[in-house]
């Protein structure tokens, strides 16, 4: 499967989701990235995968997302770490004085957030449901799943396995593990109504394991910025 690659700022990632859901946006909010091709969208599910980037996708090819994923975005910031990835989606270039989510609700949108309890105060006005492991918050998600305009999840195994083996895990865990949450992937998109927009982001990938990558891949193989692969599920699916 070949999809196309489209360089942006994560700082543009509210103005898409706002334009996506046919919201006005703010004037003062970073143009956001062109996803027409995805029209008519009526709802978003945003999967925020911690230490995910485009080397695991090379590596470690899980199977849902090559296939599916018709687009990926490489978005640059100045610190590609979780916790600023979140704040730059919810906050674009207005840090506290935009709220994406907050903006969304008093826009007549429903939004819900699935996260580690302490996690809640970033909400804003979404309702938060807290998962304290990254089952529950399979579990959770597949409840709430076509049930709000935009759903926003978090899974964290893969920085709490990069964490305890130094940022070096065995390849084979690494592998087990997105494959796992490749397969949850799946079922919420097939479990997901038509004209479901998946926007699967991921914070700075890992470091080079050594292999040798030609052409493009090379590229992505070094590439360490928050990555946003693009999945449309269309009417008649």
């Amino acid at each position: 499967m070949t999809f196309e690659s489209i360089e942006g700022y994560l700082a543009q990632m509210p103005a898409t989701i706002l334009t996506r859901l046919g919201v006005g946006t703010p004037t003062s909010l970073v143009t956001g990235i062109d996803l027409s091709p995805y029209d008519p969208t009526e709802r978003i599910v945003v999967v925020h995968l911690d230490n995910f980037g485009l080397l695991e996708v090379v590596l470690h090819k899980p199977q849902f997302l090559l296939k599916e994923a018709r687009l990926i975005l490489t978005l640059d910031t100045p610190n590609g770490f979780a916790t600023n990835v979140f704040d730059e989606l919810t906050h674009g270039n207005l840090h506290d004085g935009f709220h994406l989510f907050s903006y969304l609700v008093q826009q007549g949108k429903t939004a819900v957030v699935v996260d580690r309890e302490d996690q809640q105060n970033n909400a804003g006005k979404a309702t938060f449901r807290p998962a304290e492991s990254d089952m529950r918050t399979y579990i959770e998600t597949a409840k709430l799943l076509n049930r709000s305009d935009i759903l926003y999840i978090h899974f964290l195994d893969f920085d709490t396995l990069y964490k305890e083996h130094t940022s070096r895990p065995p390849l084979e865990l690494a592998q087990k593990l997105l494959h796992r949450t490749d397969r949850w992937l799946l079922g919420f998109y097939k479990q997901a109504r038509p004209r479901t927009l998946f926007l699967i982001l991921g914070n700075q990938g890992q470091r080079d394991y050594g292999l040798k990558y030609e052409g493009k891949y090379q590229n992505w193989a070094t590439a360490n910025v928050p990555i946003c692969l693009v999945i449309y599920k269309p009417a008649g699916e």
